[in-house]
């Protein structure tokens, strides 16, 4: 599903947030999961965030209104 929650031009196409586990299971069930999200890697040595992502802000408005 395409939304229009953002128009084409607007910066909002390219905001993430952060969602982490589990939570984040949610969004991996979409087709567009794989293109639109980032794995977040993270440079300090004691975090694990191996399972955090960068999901689109406009993929989770569309999920959280349907």
């Amino acid at each position: 599903m395409e939304t229009d929650i953002f128009p084409s031009n607007s910066p909002a196409k390219d905001l993430y947030e952060i969602v982490y586990w589990p939570q984040v299971l949610k969004y991996m069930i979409y087709d567009w999961f794989t293109l639109e999200c980032f794995l977040c890697v993270s440079l300090e040595e004691d975090v694990v965030l191996s399972t955090t992502y960068f999901v689109p802000i406009r993929r989770i408005m569309e999920i959280d209104e349907s």
